[in-house]
């Protein structure tokens, strides 16, 4: 039964994750799919995770790729460091890292020192689930504009994910079908529930949920067009929002302007692109939205405090 389900995993590490040649791999940011099985959701422990990534064959699991799906990741046993965005987050006992979908991010060769736990699932069950309720919405959890990705037993209070990702281990492994994806879903949205009140409690009070959600939808059109423009009022115009008051959300949940949030947004893009491909500055330049190189240089030099060849040299 565990090989089974196992083999079925293998299709996020290989069959059509990534439909390009080895050469062509080395010119392009590798984007890595996962093949849903019917329960929308699958769930390893680090051994089973850590023999499956030495067995991929379409791309490297331990150089940078970014993902089209969710992962979560907890450590049970020593710590774990793993890699998102040019940063390094250790997780020590109990604690949990939430990787989402557009981020990229590496996995560390030394996983398989620790124990712990992944969970995967894709944006088929967020788009059912995300938004459970009215009152009780997860706006602040895989939102990692505002929000630290990782976070601590200690602050999670009196909860705690370990009793959690056990009873999703063993569920998803269990010889019974019956009930099993509407159980796992549960698991689940109990556990991301947790986490999104871990957050709200670690955050600053009074936020708004409109601003919360003003702010999701402003992400997700960036994430889309900002090789297309960079220009703040239209984005407002899209959300059907003034442009004053996208800025007051944006300034108030980041700290930045719209203006700076999405400059920085881009330098991100860019800075992936330098560190994940062969791709000249030029070849950056014009998939990022620059008609002329000269000028994605001179904004990342002013963004980045570094010009593009230098900050590809420095990593």
């Amino acid at each position: 039964m565990v090989i089974r389900y196992l083999l079925a995993f293998s299709y996020f590490l290989n069959a059509n994750s990534y439909q390009q040649t080895e050469n062509d791999m080395e010119n392009i940011l590798p984007d890595i799919y996962w093949n849903h099985t019917s329960f929308n959701i699958q769930v390893m422990n680090f051994k089973q995770l850590s023999i499956l990534l030495d067995q991929a064959k379409d791309h490297n699991p331990f150089a940078a790729h970014k993902i089209q799906f969710y992962l979560i990741l907890i450590a049970t046993e020593n710590s774990y460091t793993h890699f998102i965005d040019f940063k390094s987050y250790e997780l020590k006992k109990e604690s949990a890292l939430f990787v989402t979908k557009n981020q990229v991010h590496c996995f560390n060769k030394e996983l398989h020192k620790s124990k712990g736990f992944a969970i995967v699932f894709n944006h088929l069950f967020v788009d059912k689930h995300y938004f459970l309720t009215d009152n009780f919405r997860l706006n602040r959890l895989f939102n990692y504009h505002i929000e630290s990705p990782v976070i601590h037993q200690e602050e999670m209070g009196e909860d705690s994910f370990v009793g959690l990702f056990l009873d999703l281990h063993k569920e998803y492994y269990s010889d019974s079908n019956f009930a099993k994806s509407e159980i796992l879903a549960s698991l689940l949205r109990l556990l991301l529930l947790k986490a999104e009140r871990a957050k709200e409690f670690q955050s600053t009070p009074n936020i708004n949920t409109l601003w919360l959600e003003t702010f999701s939808k402003f992400k997700d059109l960036l994430e889309i067009d900002y090789s297309k423009s960079r220009n703040s009022k239209m984005y407002a115009s899209k959300l059907f929002v003034s442009y004053k008051f996208l800025n007051e959300v944006v300034k108030k949940l980041t700290g930045s302007t719209v203006k700076a949030f999405i400059n920085n947004f881009v330098t991100i893009e860019i800075k992936r692109y330098l560190i994940s491909t062969s791709l000249t500055v030029n070849e950056i330049s014009y998939m990022t939205g620059f008609e002329d190189p000269a000028n994605m240089v001179k904004f990342f030099k002013k963004n980045a405090d570094t010009t593009p060849l230098k900050f590809r040299q420095q990593l």
